[in-house]
């Protein structure tokens, strides 16, 4: 009896190891295998052209060349660049390492420089910055990136074809550069920074140092990426200086500028915001700037058939008062689609937070009723409410720095002062504590300044537009 039971332990014994074996076997087989699969599937989605648009800018990617071996492969891709007066090649060359779920990616600007119809000075900037990006293609499609420039300074004088006469007007000095890129059918992430930007031209300059740009664009509610996508933008900068020789015209610090947008099928809503906390300009210094717009209850595909009516009119070179009369009637006859949606925009300024040297500005515009009513009384829909609160101090600055500026002095009694009594006395605003008040309403076609019926000024400013209608 137990010789029985020892041969058949022996027997599973047996069994058991063949299993493992030959467990172990297809496991072999599938890992020796699976580079090959993988490298075929990177293979595939690599050399699909790829075409997209910047605004008017095409960018097609297509390869040239693809080695594949069991471990890794190499390739090489030109990027074409069309439109904006723009037709130019660039060379980029691959190295893919296979992974388990997909692969690395190192891709490297050739050798060569970008051929065709670019400018020189462009040309030159990119074989100094020579991008380079690490990426990973996964298996499910998507594709994540990180990428990297070196810093740029070029001149006029790297254009060969330029006047000799106006070598050094130009200059770019762009500091190292550094990003993200990552894309998915979900969303569309793109990151970059650099510690500097200096752009002049002549003897006037842009210095922007530590810039970040940011953006996270969603697909539209029919999942697809295109006009007026789901976004959000941020935008910054620890300081911004405009000048002109030795005078600044535009000064700005820790400035911010965010922005998104959010839709359904029928609704578009929006946001864009501003700020910053100094501000300097011709000898004006403010300590605040915050500026902000939404859009609320827009609907979405008359903005779309706005957007393509739009891009046919630019393509027609209409005269500009024929372009003009034709611009105003697309935005009449978009409103009056759009109206029974109850459209809003709303908006604030801030400048300044010293009392008396500041100005505040808050708006609230709207459209109400019916498609009807706004074609045959459309200032009846309109509904705004605009309130105004500057310092005189503040204007008494303004006035100063815009007669230096231009060297006009006031003339026949029509100085400042003058001017205040005026709107005074005509009930355009009010003073209280050195403080200029003003207060616009407009609600079923009349125009209230200081709750004094001004609607007289109100249609003359009509009829000034439309002439240009027709």
């Amino acid at each position: 009896m137990r010789t029985v039971i020892a041969v058949g332990a022996r027997i599973l014994r047996g069994h058991a190891l063949r299993k493992i074996l030959t467990l172990l076997l297809f496991i072999l087989v599938g890992a020796a295998a699976w580079p090959v699969y993988v490298g075929m599937q990177i293979e595939t989605a690599l050399e699909e052209p790829f075409t997209g648009y910047v605004g008017e800018v095409r960018i097609h990617h297509a390869v040239t060349r693809y080695e594949r071996g069991r471990y890794s492969a190499r390739a090489s891709s030109v990027l074409h660049v069309l439109g904006d007066g723009l037709d130019f090649e660039v060379d980029l060359e691959h190295r893919i390492d296979h992974r388990m779920l997909g692969a690395a990616v190192y891709s490297r600007s050739g050798a060569r420089a970008p051929r065709g119809e670019i400018p020189p000075v462009w040309a030159a900037a990119f074989m100094q910055a020579r991008p380079r990006a690490d990426s990973w293609l996964g298996l499910g499609g998507g594709v994540s990136s990180r990428f990297s420039s070196q810093p740029v300074r070029v001149s006029k004088e790297d254009d060969p074809g330029g006047d000799a006469g106006d070598a050094g007007a130009f200059r770019l000095d762009l500091g190292a550069g550094q990003g993200g890129l990552a894309y998915s059918p979900e969303r569309v992430v793109l990151s970059f920074d650099t510690d500097r930007v200096d752009l002049a031209d002549g003897d006037r300059r842009l210095l922007l140092r530590q810039l970040y740009f940011g953006l996270l664009v969603h697909p539209g509610p029919d999942g697809r990426y295109g006009p007026l996508p789901d976004y959000d933008i941020g935008l910054g900068s620890g300081s911004l200086s405009l000048t002109r020789g030795d005078r600044v015209l535009l000064g700005l610090d820790s400035l911010q500028m965010s922005s998104n947008q959010n839709s359904t099928a029928r609704r578009l809503d929006s946001l864009w915001r501003l700020r910053a906390e100094a501000l300097r300009s011709a000898g004006l210094e403010l300590d605040t700037l915050d500026l902000n717009l939404t859009a609320l209850r827009w609907d979405r595909p008359t903005l779309l058939r706005f957007v393509k009516d739009l891009e046919g009119v630019r393509a027609m070179s209409l005269a500009t008062d024929l372009q003009t009369g034709l611009l105003l009637g697309m935005v009449m006859e978009g409103l009056q689609q759009m109206v029974e949606h109850d459209p809003l925009l709303q908006g604030y300024l801030r400048l300044n937070s010293e009392p008396g040297n500041h100005v505040r500005l808050n708006l609230d515009l709207g459209l109400g009723g019916d498609a009807e009513a706004f074609a045959a009384r459309p200032l009846e829909a309109v509904a705004l409410e605009l309130k105004l609160e500057i310092g005189v101090e503040l204007i008494e600055e303004l006035a100063a720095l815009v007669a230096g500026e231009t060297g006009i002095e006031p003339r026949d009694g029509m100085d400042l002062q003058a001017w205040l009594d005026l709107a005074v006395a005509e009930r355009w605003v009010r003073i209280e504590n050195g403080i200029v008040h003003s207060l616009l309403r407009m609600e079923d076609g009349r125009l209230l300044i200081n709750d004094r019926d001004q609607t007289v000024l109100l249609l003359a400013l009509v009829f000034g537009l439309a002439r240009g209608m027709f």
